[in-house]
Formats: structure tokens, sequence, C-alpha cells
């Protein structure tokens, strides 16, 4: 309840000044008699700015006390960089260290051995620019054509 009056007393500041300022512009008093209807939406608009933002800040803290993160990461302003790993991921690693627990005891996995890293691709020229002149592009694309038929992707 505290959060939401300190922030129905901020927007509620916020929105009557941005009110008088507009008004006065145009000539009109904000305390004026007939301006009671613009003070009633200032009113209104501040309660239900402040309702939706305590809101979502109540639904996030207890989805964060639901999820508390390991080694009581969480609890402090820097909890979003210390989420917990989802249980999809959790699950997966655990089937991988299964799997290769296994393979290691039939013998056909060393114990030493592992998992062979994937192949960095070769390393490809930057892509010229439009303002290349037209002879720097041409000639680059002559050693594409030339090594995709060493590669046998062209005939």
């Amino acid at each position: 309840m505290v959060r939401f009056l300190a922030i129905f007393a901020i927007t509620l500041i916020l929105s009557t000044l941005m009110t008088s300022g507009i008004l006065s512009r145009y000539g009109y008093s904000l305390v004026d008699p007939e301006m009671r209807i613009m003070l009633g939406v200032c009113l209104f608009v501040a309660g239900y700015v402040a309702w939706r933002i305590s809101s979502v800040l109540k639904a996030r803290g207890r989805k964060l006390s639901e999820m508390p993160a390991p080694g009581g990461a969480g609890q402090g302003k820097l909890a979003a960089l210390f989420e917990p790993r989802s249980k999809a991921l959790a699950a997966r690693q655990a089937d991988l260290e299964a799997r290769r627990r296994r393979l290691i005891a039939e013998g056909k996995l060393d114990a030493e051995e592992a998992p062979a890293p994937a192949p960095e691709p070769e390393a490809t020229p930057p892509a010229l620019s439009a303002a290349t002149n037209v002879k720097d592009r041409m000639a680059a694309r002559r050693e594409r054509v030339r090594k995709a038929r060493e590669e046998g992707k062209l005939d």
C-alpha cells in the first residue's frame, strides 16, 4: 500500500503539473471552478497509473519469490543477471551427461576424450559496401566464384 501511495503521489504531481502547463499555455487556470473536471482527470490518471505500476511490481516480486535463484541470488537488485536455468535446459544437460556416462561404461568413449569441437568456418572476406568501385567488387566476385568451383559447388 505504501508503494501505491508513493507512486500515486508522484504521478499526481506530474500529471497536475503537465495539465496546468498545457492549460496555462492556452490561457486557462487549473484552479478555476470550471476546471474541476480536469483535476478529476488528473486524479483518475494518477490512480490508474499507480495501480498498474504497483500491480506489475507486485507480480514481479511474487514471481521472484516463487523461483529463488541458487545461492541466494535474486534477493538483491541484480536479480535478472542470476536467474536460474530453465528446467528444459537442465533436463537436456542431464540427459547428455547420462548418455556420456553410459558410453564410457560400454567402452565406446574414453573418459578423457572430450567431445570434438565444431569446426570453425573459413574466414570469408568482409562484404564490400555499395560505395566500393566496380573493379574491386568484380574482383571479389571472381574470387568467390573460384572458391566455389574448387569446392565443387559450381560446375
